[in-house]
C-alpha cells in the first residue's frame, strides 16, 4: 500500500512514537503503584499512536472517529486508582 508524501511523514512519526514508548515502557519503567500514572500514560501514547497508525490505513472517516471513542472508553476504564 502507497501512501501520499504527508501520509508516509505521520506514519514515520507515529511509528517513532510507538516504538520510543515500547522502549520506554521496557528499559525505564519498572511495574507498581508508585509507577501507575506513568504506566498509564505510556500505555495511553502506545494506544494513540497505535490507533493513529490504523486511523492512517483507513480511508473511512468514521473509523477514526470510533477509534476515538474506544481510546477515551479505555482510558476512562484504566484510569489508575489512588491509594
Amino acid at each position: 500500500m502507497s501512501f501520499p508524501v504527508q501520509q508516509n511523514k505521520w506514519c514515520f512519526v507515529l511509528t517513532l512514537v510507538y516504538g520510543t514508548a515500547v522502549l520506554v515502557d521496557w528499559l525505564f519503567v519498572p511495574d507498581g503503584s508508585e509507577w501507575q500514572w506513568v504506566n498509564f500514560g505510556l500505555g495511553q501514547l502506545k494506544l494513540a499512536a497505535l490507533f493513529g497508525l490504523v486511523a492512517l490505513w483507513s480511508p473511512r472517516r468514521w473509523v477514526f472517529a470510533l477509534l476515538v471513542i474506544v481510546w477515551v472508553a479505555l482510558a476512562v476504564i484504566g484510569w489508575p486508582r489512588t491509594l
